[in-house]
């Protein structure tokens, strides 16, 4: 079986090289989607001090935005 690689242009970019999934068959595996926003490296939800430190955190904004970016992915190989 051959693997089908799926991107979106909506889910941040890959931190590596590789795709945001791939299909095999009826299988959709997804790899490293992680709460960044497409464009930034900034992580949602996270304050850093003046030397890029973080100072404080908020899960419950990072797991929606990991929740976004795995939708964007989904949609993108035409799941819904």
């Amino acid at each position: 079986m051959s693997a089908t690689p799926i991107t979106s242009d909506k889910a941040p970019e890959p931190v590596g090289p590789y795709p945001h999934a791939r299909r095999v068959g009826n299988l959709l595996f997804l790899s490293g989607v992680g709460p960044r926003k497409r464009g930034s490296k900034d992580i949602p939800g996270v304050t850093l001090d003046d030397q890029g430190n973080p100072v404080l955190s908020d899960i419950e904004i990072q797991c929606r935005s990991v929740f976004e970016n795995v939708r964007h992915v989904l949609e993108a190989s035409g799941s819904r």
